[in-house]
């Protein structure tokens, strides 16, 4: 939080003493208890927390890689709400929250793109607009485990350089045993109890049954879940546009609304000795009504039909529908008349004075999305070959539709609709202090410039992959060798910017509509205090229904798409990849020491496809300044094509030092893929208005980068693991990677591509993502601890510790891509960002008592601020944060437990900056929620 610093940094010391502390348990606990008896431990049964602590600790203890997991035998059995609040208390991992659930997952420092992630090993597809798995669409309920693997073997399906994730559900014939769950829980979210006509409440539920045949073709088991969530997703939000410029003028008449200085947007002039202060084009604060139903089911068929063949088949529906009711009050004229009051050392705008009109905002946002996912799996054991083969199809498709409607400030407030005022971002959510007071609540003051729009984005993701493997076994140091192939098929359509728009409103009508919409679609504030404890004197202002505001403009209640769909925007982008793979397994002795590990090189061969459109445009001479004027409906088709090879060997090395000590090292060469719409084909020309020829008038072109590469890097792992007990576990360890072909903006004219106006064709520079020339170094380190008091006397004996720790830092820059601007060179001012989602610290600690058939959990995460780009505009960071959760159960019996989880019970929230620390770009205050329920298990 920008206005707490000294509450940051006491966290940050807070979870650094308390990862040394985690780490000192189990030795203390070695020293004060006597060595137990082997034969007691394997008689006591433990279930719940400790099953899971002792479950992931045997995973990581027997995997060949460097691997962190949480895992349960019990399918719903993960006490979180989410899959990715499971994955943030994994050692290494920090997630994003997205109005309060965790999101945009990152690996030991490293952002979402550099990760790759898998369910039961197979790749998924996303609805967003990069490879990022939505992780919401995977209830936590349905799956038992989840595992993020820090080092490469050369059978891992490539794309991971931080590590990559692996989501799995139970197959039923492994599970072994008939079981019949029901798990209803009741949800309560305050800040949505806030919302005019709702109450907080909402409902989880979810139902699965597994069971095992034995039938004259064999043993077949099969297993299906279902989950239903109807919740909210309210937030407070504020943001300032993307865009930010450098300035250094100052307006002397702060006080009034025309004429002069008053009139003029600040700019940047290098020969003014003023300080340089960064400003947004806008600020807006916005209330949120929103809604949020998924509903999503799992299935697995199993079949043995003997004990050499396995056969698997599995599928995954989801459906999602989202709906969000905004209301925006909108600082217009950010830049206009401004006079810098308080200007921190950095430029950052803290204080200043201007004068604008306001906007009223209402959109109706509604978000539609629907996964299919499954496949075919087939394994034929023999004495010494093994052979298996697996399909997979992954499908996403998402539908957004934004329907708005704008009211603008009139005279009500002060000439041309404008109002003095002083600007305090001193807080997390602004202040407004105004020259002349006014009610921001009046309806009466918003009808002018009006607008309907609607906007639509709608992508469709598709994967089909095919791999063949097998395996056969030695005698001999050689234990196994193992080779396989894979092809997929990667196709992303994206139809983006269907912006079917009336704007401005015709002349003709357009102040009888504005007029009639003010009149007949006023609503009132929808929510009591919107801002508490933020800082902002910003608590309401006039409000209208979307929907019929927009209806009422438009003169329907959907416009719809446009008839042309077409785009420069517009994504149809296919990737092939062939990839082949030769390891061997391996077990020795080293100074009398057992050694294992693995040894093999993966080679990947990437065809990109990628299709697009630019804009035909003519030049035409308007008093000796040439325009440059698009064509209409008229669309030149773009093709770009690239291909490439990646050679990735690695290295797993592991010692048992001891019987509970293992060391292990590794060494790979991985890559991460782009963001896949970063390659896209489209083109937009950048227009120079002062141009007095048509190659002056061409100040270039951005768009997509389909000849974009993958990021490659050399890394080294070393991993010292203690496993004192099954509950007493401790690691270390260390990272360091060769980070090549990074991906940043690019500034130069390097990228020249060809483009014909009126016939000629013309060499012009494209603003786009390209490959660093450069090679950046990334290092960290990683601590884990986990400890069960069972030593203590009862009810002591129910307490446990999990802790973990991350320190990661590199050298790689990206400079602000703003700097494409010629008249905001902000990479003159401001330094370059670091890897995207980088953070220097971050950790967990969890302390729970289990005893009596109760459990309580309490996590604690935190993560220091990161690097969260939004486009090709000014750079934006996140502050730190950190979160707390909390879990409870109670069994009343073996077959009915009671359940209550709290997510962030602390009251934390978000805040971003840009492009400097203490330029707030966005806050988010969204609260704490809460869910009460039971479990029924037989």
């Amino acid at each position: 939080m920008i206005n707490n610093t000294d509450s940051r940094r006491a966290r940050r010391l807070a979870l650094m003493a308390s990862a040394a502390a985690l780490m000192a348990f189990p030795v203390l606990a070695q020293e004060a208890a006597p060595a137990p008896d082997s034969s007691a431990v394997e008689a006591v049964v433990v279930t719940g927390i400790r099953a899971t602590q002792r479950s992931s600790a045997e995973t990581k203890r027997t995997s060949a890689v460097v691997v962190d997991a949480i895992v349960n035998d019990e399918i719903g059995a993960l006490p979180d709400q989410s899959v990715g609040e499971t994955l943030e208390r994994i050692t290494g991992v920090a997630a994003d929250r997205f109005k309060g659930s965790a999101s945009e997952i990152s690996v030991r420092g490293l952002g979402p793109f550099l990760g790759f992630s898998t369910l039961n090993g197979r790749e998924v597809s996303s609805g967003g607009g990069d490879r990022t798995v939505s992780f919401q669409q995977f209830p936590s309920e349905l799956v038992n485990g989840v595992l993020v693997y820090k080092t490469q073997s050369a059978d891992f399906v490539e794309g991971g350089v931080s590590g990559s994730i692996e989501l799995r559900t139970l197959r039923p014939l492994d599970y072994g045993k008939r079981r019949f769950q029901l798990d209803l829980r009741g949800v309560y979210n305050p800040y949505d109890d806030r919302v005019s006509g709702r109450d907080g409440q909402g409902f989880r539920g979810s139902a699965s049954y597994i069971d095992q045949f034995e039938t004259a073709i064999g043993d077949i088991g099969v297993s299906m879940g279902y989950s239903h969530t109807d919740s909210s997703q309210p937030e407070d939000f504020y943001t300032g546009s993307s865009s930010f410029q450098p300035c250094n003028t100052v307006n002397t008449t702060p006080t009034a609304v025309a004429g002069g200085g008053a009139a003029t947007n600040c700019s940047y002039s290098a020969a003014s000795t003023n300080p340089v202060y960064f400003v947004s084009n806008g600020y807006t604060f916005r209330q949120l009504k929103t809604d949020d139903n998924r509903d999503a089911f799992m299935g697995s068929l199993q079949w043995k039909p003997n004990a050499d063949w396995n056969v698997n088949l599995d599928l995954q529906l989801s459906s999602r529908t989202s709906v969000e009711n905004r209301h925006d009050l909108t600082l217009a004229e950010g830049r206009r008349g401004i006079a810098p009051i308080q200007i921190a050392a950095n430029g950052a705008l803290r204080r200043f004075q201007g004068n604008s009109t306001l906007e009223n905002v209402a959109t109706y946002r509604q978000r539609d999305e629907n996964y299919t996912g499954g496949g075919l799996a087939v394994e034929r054991k023999g004495d010494r070959l093994t052979v298996s083969m697996d399909a997979s199809y992954s499908k996403t498709h998402r539908n957004q539709v934004d329907r708005s409607a704008r009211l603008r400030s009139n005279t009500l407030f002060g000439a041309g609709g404008r109002v003095a005022y002083t600007f305090d971002q001193t807080t997390d959510i602004p202040s407004i202090t105004f020259a002349t007071p006014i009610n921001l609540d009046d309806p009466n003051a918003y009808t002018t410039n009006g607008y309907a729009r609607r906007q639509m984005e709608d992508r469709t993701d598709e994967i089909s992959a095919i791999r063949f493997d097998g395996t056969y076994r030695f005698d001999g140091f050689i234990e196994s060798v193992k080779g396989g192939v894979r092809y997929s098929d990667h196709h992303r359509v994206a139809d983006l910017d269907n912006n079917n728009n009336i704007d401005p409103l015709p002349t003709a009508t357009g102040a009888a509509l504005m007029a009639a919409g003010n009149a007949n679609c006023r609503t009132g504030f929808q929510q009591s205090d919107w801002g508490k404890g933020s800082g902002s004197n910003i608590t309401s202002w006039a409000t209208f229904d979307a929907r019929c505001l927009y209806a009422t403009f438009a003169g329907a209640a959907d416009a719809g798409p446009l008839a042309d769909s077409r785009s420069s925007s517009d994504i149809d982008m296919r990737e092939k990849i062939a990839a082949a793979y030769l390891m061997a397994n391996f077990r020795s002795e080293l100074a009398g020491k057992p050694v294992s590990g693995n040894f093999g090189v993966r080679v990947v061969r990437t065809k990109v496809d990628s299709n697009g459109f630019r804009g035909a445009y003519t030049a035409v001479n308007s008093g000796g300044v040439f325009v440059l004027q698009p064509i209409a409906g008229t669309f030149d088709p773009v093709n770009i094509k690239n291909d490439f090879t990646n050679i990735l060997p690695s290295v797993n090395v592991n010692i048992d030092l001891r019987d509970d000590v293992k060391l292990r090292l590794a060494v790979s060469k991985s890559l991460a893929r782009p963001n896949i719409e970063d390659m896209g084909a489209g083109r937009d020309l950048i227009a120079d208005i002062n141009g007095t020829t048509v190659e002056d008038a061409i100040a270039g072109a951005s768009g997509g980068n389909p000849r974009l590469e993958p990021l490659q890097s050399w890394n080294s792992d070393v991993s010292l693991e203690w496993y004192a007990t099954p509950d007493t576990t401790v690691s270390a360890a260390v990272f360091y990677k060769q980070l090549k072909a990074g991906i940043v903006p690019a500034y130069d004219s390097a990228l020249i591509e060809s483009v014909s106006i009126d016939g000629r064709t013309y060499q012009i520079p494209v603003a786009q993502q390209t490959n660093s020339k450069q090679e950046n170094w990334l290092a960290g380190l990683e601590l884990t601890a986990q400890h069960a008091f069972s030593w203590l006397p009862s009810p002591f004996d129910g307490f446990g510790v999990v802790g973990s720790y991350t320190y990661a830092d590199s050298d790689f820059e990206y400079e602000d891509p703003s700097a494409v601007v010629p008249t905001a060179p902000l990479r003159d001012f401001t330094d370059p960002a670091n890897v995207i989602g980088l953070s220097k610290y971050s950790g967990s600690a969890t302390l729970y008592w289990e005893k009596y058939g109760a459990s309580i959990r309490a996590v604690y995460k935190y993560r220091a601020g990161y690097f969260k780009p939004s486009g090709l505009t000014a750079n934006r960071f996140v502050d730190d944060s950190g979160y707390m959760d909390v879990s409870a159960s109670y069994d009343l019996n073996k077959h009915v437990q009671l359940k209550f989880q709290a997510s962030n019970i602390l009251s934390d929230h978000q805040v971003m900056w840009r492009p400097v620390a203490g330029s707030v770009a966005e806050s988010s205050y969204f609260g704490p929620s809460y869910q009460l329920g039971v479990r029924f298990r037989y």
